[in-house]
Formats: structure tokens, sequence, C-alpha cells
């Protein structure tokens, strides 16, 4: 299928940010293939596998997801259930006062699935331009990737703060780019393309309330992020927002399946408008006159 070159917005948004692993396989079965893609966060980790990586649908599903930090329920109704929340609990705080946070113990981990995904490619070398976006803690502004290590990039914009130490490149110490930019719409659309869709896996949480002083936390981020994206939105062509059913936390990537299968369903529903949004004019015409 020929269509209009258009760009994705991969935003950020922990496990739910999975929905851009279906929302990717959907387009591409119906044709659609996007000449640039901006990630932030898991955004940016599903852009440079998505690049990078022949094999990403299938590698992407099996990434390994073992080692993110747990998110300890102080409400759990059983005893041994507390004692071991509580103990959780009490290790994310003493990773949080005298460290860098509650996953400074998975960075290698971390660092070796993002490698596994990427093939340990420059991230200049993919077959899709695209970008990677951090934050500058020192100066609050916004750093973009487009080459250089793929997994220092994808490291640095997901590397959320209290959760992960911030990566040191040059005069910059990066950390997750959602902070300073959820949704670089600018990015893709200065990149030259007809079409800008973003996909916004954000989820108003208003089901339920939070647990405790982390969930509130995680909170607090989503909802700065979701202002934000909402506001850049605006300049996008068309924005596609995942509806997972369920409430889906920052880390509960054991609902990692059922937000693939939310993006895929996104697609669907938006087809329609796709096809008018991507289709070349000089079709349309044609299609106009054998009427």
């Amino acid at each position: 299928m020929h269509h209009k070159p258009f760009g994705l917005v991969l935003a950020g948004g922990g496990a739910r940010g999975m929905a851009h692993v279906g929302v990717l396989k959907a387009l591409n079965h119906l044709g659609y293939y996007p000449d640039t893609i901006a990630g932030v966060s898991i955004g940016a980790l599903i852009a440079a596998t998505y690049s990078l990586n022949r094999d990403w649908y299938r590698d992407l599903v099996a990434m390994d997801v073992s080692g993110f930090p747990a998110v300890p329920d102080l409400r759990a109704r059983h005893m041994l259930d507390r004692i071991k929340n509580f103990a959780i609990a009490g290790r994310e705080l003493r990773a949080l006062a005298f460290g860098w946070g509650a996953g400074e113990h998975t960075v290698d981990w971390g660092r070796s699935v993002i490698e596994e995904l990427t093939l340990g490619k420059d991230l200049g070398s993919g077959r899709v331009r695209t970008y990677i976006t951090a934050t500058d803690i020192l100066t609050g502004e916004r750093v973009v990737k487009t080459r250089g290590n793929a997994v220092d990039a994808v490291y640095a914009s997901s590397a959320l703060a209290g959760i992960l130490p911030p990566f040191k490149d040059g005069p910059h110490l990066l950390i997750d780019g959602g902070y300073s930019d959820s949704s670089p719409v600018d990015l893709v659309r200065e990149a030259g393309v007809d079409c800008v869709i973003t996909i916004d896996p954000g989820q108003r949480q208003v089901d339920q309330s939070p647990k405790n002083g982390l969930d509130v936390f995680f909170r607090s981020i989503e909802v700065t992020h979701n202002a934000f994206s909402r506001s850049r939105d605006k300049e996008a062509d068309l924005v596609l927002r995942p509806d997972y059913g369920v409430s889906v936390g920052v880390l509960d990537f054991a609902h990692k399946r059922r937000c693939i299968a939310a993006g895929v369903a996104a697609v669907r529903r938006a087809a329609p408008r796709l096809e008018t949004l991507l289709t070349p004019v000089c079709e349309s015409l044609q299609v106009v006159s054998a009427q």
C-alpha cells in the first residue's frame, strides 16, 4: 500500500506503553509503515527496538519483565503478605534515602534487556528515523538522541526519578524524557512527514484510590504527564488512546499482553480515520473520478 509519509510519537506510560507494540503491529498489518518515530521512556524502548530489530514484535512480546521493582501493597489481607510488602517498602525507602532509588539494583538487568532488544546497535543505523528524548536534570531541558549507543539512549529516556539512577552523558545528567516533554510531536513534525500520529497510553485511574505514598508518587507523575500530553496532542493529526479495560499501574507488567491487545484494538477503531488521513491526494482523486 502506498500512503503518505507519517510519523509516530510513542509517549511514556510504564507498563501501559506496551500498547505501542500492538499499535505498530496493527499499523503494519494494514500496510502502514512510519517514516519517523519519536519515543519517550518505554516508548523509547519500543521505538528503538522496532527500528533496529527485525524480530521486534516477537522479542517485545517475550521481553523479560521479571526485574521491574515491585510496588508494595500495604493493604494486603494476609499477615505473611503484609510482612512481605513491608519488607519491600523498607528496602525501597533505604534505596531512595541512601542510593538512587528502588530500582538501582536492577540497572544491569535492565540494560541487558535493552541490549537484547536493540541488538546493541547504534541508534542511527535503524530502518526508521528514530528520536529518543531524555531530560537533563541539571538544566531541565529536553535532550534528543538520534545516534549513538541505543542502550544508553533508551536507558536515559527511561530513568524514572526515585526508581533508576540518572545517566551521565558528557555535560548532561539524564533522566526520564517524560519530565521535559511527554509527547514530542514537534520532533516528528519537523522531520518533514505529512501526518503525525500520537499514541497516548495514559489512563485516568479514578476507579481506585492510591494504596500508599509510592502509589501517590506515581499518580502525581501521571497527572503532570497527562496534562502535558493533552496540550501536545492538539498538535498531532490523530491521537490513539488505548482502552485497557482494567486499571494498569506504571509497573504492572503482568498486564503486558492486555496492553498490547489494547493497542491493536485502538488501531482497528481508527482504521477509517487512518485511511482518510494517509491516502495520497492523487489516489483519492482517482477514486472520486471513478465514481
